[in-house]
C-alpha cells in the first residue's frame, strides 16, 4: 500500500521513482525522533516526578521558625520589645556613641526645613537600626557571660578580614540558644542582622563569609523579617550555615519596629 501511494506521489509531482526511497523515514531516524521528543518532554514537563534517590529533605525544608526562636535564658522575652520607646531610651542612656548619633539627628531635624536634609537624616537612621539592634542584644546577653568585648577585633579569614559584631567571653552557665548548646566557660561569637527580608536575603552570602571569623560557638541572629523569605532560600542558607559550624536564631521583632522606636525616641 505504501509503494502504491509513493508511486502516485511520484507521478503527480514528477519525481523519479528510484529516488522516492530516500524520502521514506528509516527505523533509525524514527527512533532518533522519538528519543528527541522524549528528551524535550522531560525537560519541559513541570510535573515530572523527582527521582526518589535525589530527594533531600534538608535542601527543601527549612527549620521550623519556632525552633529558631527557642532559648533557655529569656533572650526572646528581652529582645521582643527591641522597638519599644523604653528600650531605645535605655540604649541611648547607656551608650554615649548612640546618644551622640541620635542627638545630632535631633539637632538637624530641629533646625532645617530642607527636604534633602530630612531625607538624609532618615536614611542614616534607617541604617543605624542595625547598631541599635546589636546594642540591645549585648544588653540582653551580657549578664550570662563574664566579659563582653568592648571593641570589635579584626579576624583574618580566607575571604579577608572580618569583625564579629558581638563577642561574649566565659559563659557563666550552660545555656541553649536555638539549637546551639553553650557550655559554662565557652565564648560566643555573634553576627546580627536587622533589616527587611530582602536585605537579609541579600546578606546571606556575606554572612557565610563573616562566620568564618568566629573562633568558638558561632551564632547568627536576625530579625523576624527572616520569616518572610521563601522556604527554599531559608533551607539552603540554613544548610550552608550548618556546614560552617554556625547556628541561626530569629528574634521575635521586625526591623521596622526598631526603626519606629528610634524615630519615637527623637526629641523634636
Amino acid at each position: 500500500m505504501l509503494e502504491s501511494f509513493m508511486g502516485s506521489l511520484a507521478n503527480e509531482f514528477k519525481i523519479d521513482p528510484n529516488k522516492m526511497e530516500s524520502l521514506i523515514p528509516t527505523k533509525e531516524i524514527e527512533k532518533q525522533g522519538q528519543d528527541d521528543f522524549e528528551e524535550k518532554s522531560e525537560v519541559n514537563n513541570p510535573n515530572k516526578i523527582m527521582d526518589i534517590n535525589q530527594y533531600n529533605p534538608e535542601q527543601i525544608i527549612p527549620t521550623d521558625i519556632s525552633e529558631l526562636k527557642d532559648d533557655d535564658i529569656g533572650l526572646q522575652a528581652n529582645i521582643k520589645d527591641a522597638g519599644s520607646l523604653s528600650s531605645i531610651e535605655k540604649i541611648r542612656a547607656e551608650n554615649p556613641n548612640v546618644e551622640k548619633v541620635l542627638s545630632d539627628s535631633e539637632n538637624i531635624l530641629k533646625n532645617t526645613t530642607s527636604d534633602l536634609e530630612i531625607q538624609k537624616v532618615d536614611k542614616n537612621l534607617e541604617k543605624y537600626k542595625g547598631t541599635i539592634f546589636e546594642n540591645q542584644l549585648k544588653e540582653s546577653l551580657k549578664d550570662n557571660f563574664e566579659e563582653l568585648d568592648a571593641k570589635q577585633k579584626l579576624v583574618e579569614t580566607e575571604f579577608g578580614g572580618t569583625k564579629p559584631d558581638i563577642v561574649l567571653r566565659d559563659a557563666k552557665k550552660d545555656m541553649k540558644i536555638s539549637d546551639l548548646e553553650i557550655k559554662k566557660g565557652d565564648d560566643l561569637f555573634i553576627e546580627a542582622k536587622c533589616g527587611s527580608s530582602e536585605y537579609i536575603r541579600s546578606e546571606m552570602g556575606h554572612i557565610l563569609k563573616q562566620v568564618e571569623g568566629h573562633e568558638d560557638n558561632s551564632l547568627v541572629i536576625v530579625t523576624k523579617d527572616y520569616e518572610r523569605i521563601s522556604p527554599q532560600y531559608r533551607a539552603d542558607f540554613e544548610n550552608e550555615l550548618k556546614q560552617k559550624g554556625s547556628h541561626l536564631y530569629v528574634a521575635d521583632t521586625f526591623s521596622n519596629e526598631v526603626s519606629l522606636g528610634i524615630r519615637d525616641s527623637l526629641k523634636i
